[in-house]
């Protein structure tokens, strides 16, 4: 599969898709994981949110590197996509921005919204990884991120 088609399929599968398991580390250094709503735009950015009181908020200001995965959520075949990134808070004067395209994209009941100390994230991915048995074989395919 060439890397153009690959990126394609990968964007279709996460937008068809509303939550990921998210992967952090938490304040000792040992993984930890957390059911998060995502949205990605056409750069394959992945965007966030906490509430900046949960433990996850600092676990991800102290060790900015997180890695998810998103599941098809039938029993066959196996879809996958893997990602990890840096992982930066995005600035105040762009969270209602960044939000309401969150909005567009995911329409999941987002319960941390409307708190006072909500925010927002954005994940820049370095590693994709794409699995899928759809034809009877599980393939596994690391999308290059620096040809797209």
């Amino acid at each position: 599969m060439q890397n153009d088609e690959l990126r394609t399929k990968v964007i279709a599968f996460l937008n068809a898709h509303r939550k990921a398991v998210f992967a952090i580390l938490d304040v000792e250094g040992q993984p930890t994981t957390s059911l998060m709503l995502y949205a990605i735009d056409d750069d394959m950015t992945v965007y966030f949110g906490t509430r900046r009181s949960f433990s996850k908020y600092q676990h991800i200001i102290d060790h900015p590197v997180v890695s998810l995965s998103v599941i098809e959520e039938v029993l066959d075949p196996l879809k996958v996509v893997d990602i990890r990134g840096d992982v930066t808070e995005v600035p105040h004067d762009e969270l209602d921005t960044v939000h309401t395209f969150f909005k567009t994209k995911n329409n999941s009941k987002y319960y941390v919204e409307g708190a006072e100390d909500f925010t927002m994230f954005k994940l820049v991915p370095h590693f994709v990884r794409w699995l899928d048995a759809e034809s009877g074989d599980l393939q596994i395919i690391d999308l290059n991120i620096d040809a797209t």
